[in-house]
């Protein structure tokens, strides 16, 4: 008997596929941002992982370090491949404290750079500053990022600044506010000196800002894991290298151990920050009940019951009887 191709069997299509996946760009959520050191590019390893990736940052002061040309033809091998291509925050935090700023941006324009990323991980800059400067990258007909967060990890901002400094970020209409991490991923913005993630950091944020327009910098595949996990699939990552990208595409298709029949695809929550920041405890912690929430929300028993009701309105949780102790009522997601 001549064995039949497993590919037409019982008109199946073929399991493996015969070509790279359509990319599916430009992407809204789920973005992955590479850091670009200035290694070789292997151009054949750069067309298959080009659908998995939306954006390469060219790192630091880097693009200093090599003639204009060298920088030119790097961007457009990207472009070539559909991946935009930004410049690092430090580049222009090196261009303001030269007082040349502008003359950055239209050169970046011009060498091919689509956005810049504006920070103040190194030198301090204020609110008004860092609205100058976006006016200036928009002057030039360019996109830009904004960071958020230090790079000394002995110098790091409080939560509650790092809260208000997106917000800020975010009414100067940004591709995307960038939250900081640094290449180590150890000691700054959500991560503790071990890389491990600030959880209540991470819920707090989220509780006031929303994903999709931030990206959490995760330089460790551990850390990409992590996010992914608790976040879902569509949660947007920076700082990733390029080694890192086939292994960080098959975590979000759920095709890894730590991921199979794992990643959660986020539903939209709305309201009150509350009830976004509730929503997530339930997502973490599976079936709690109001005093557990409010323990652990620190939020007044009143408000956890409004955030609670604003999430029933929506289809978003249910409530039903303990089975420990029937005078208590436990909430889960829908």
């Amino acid at each position: 008997m001549t064995p039949t191709p497993s590919g037409s069997a019982r008109g199946k299509p073929q399991f493996f596929p015969a070509a790279t996946p359509s990319p599916g760009r430009p992407r809204e959520l789920g973005l992955t941002s590479v850091i670009d050191r200035l290694y070789p590019i292997d151009l054949p390893q750069l067309d298959f992982l080009a659908p998995y990736i939306d954006l390469v940052k060219i790192g630091w002061g880097l693009p200093l370090l090599v003639p204009r040309e060298t920088v030119r033809s790097r961007i457009r091998a990207y472009h070539d491949r559909g991946i935009e291509v930004s410049t690092g925050g430090t580049l222009l935090e090196y261009a303001v404290t030269e007082d040349r700023a502008p003359q950055m941006m239209a050169e970046a324009r011009d060498l091919g750079f689509d956005l810049i990323e504006i920070s103040s991980g190194i030198i301090e800059l204020s609110p008004t500053q860092v609205e100058r400067l976006a006016d200036g990258v928009k002057a030039v007909g360019l996109a830009y990022l904004i960071e958020v967060g230090k790079k000394d990890p002995q110098h790091q901002l409080s939560l509650k600044e790092t809260i208000a400094q997106i917000a800020h970020a975010r009414t100067l209409a940004p591709r995307a506010v960038i939250v900081e991490s640094r290449e180590s991923g150890r000691g700054v913005g959500i991560y503790d000196s071990d890389g491990g993630i600030k959880w209540d950091w991470v819920r707090s944020i989220l509780a006031e800002h929303p994903l999709k327009e931030l990206i959490f910098e995760a330089p460790l595949e551990s850390q990409q894991v992590q996010l992914l996990r608790e976040l879902g699939v569509d949660v947007n990552l920076g700082n990733v290298a390029i080694g890192s990208v086939a292994p960080l595409a098959s975590e979000r298709l759920g095709l890894r151990g730590e991921t199979f029949g794992a990643i959660r695809h986020r539903k939209a929550v709305k309201g009150p920050p509350a009830a976004k920041f509730l929503y997530f405890l339930l997502e973490t912690y599976r079936s709690l009940d109001q005093t557990q929430l409010a323990q652990m929300s620190r939020l007044p028993r009143r408000t956890v019951q409004s955030a609670l009701e604003s999430l029933r309105q929506q289809g978003l949780v249910h409530e039903s009887i303990s089975l420990a102790d029937s005078r208590r009522r436990e909430y889960r997601l829908t």
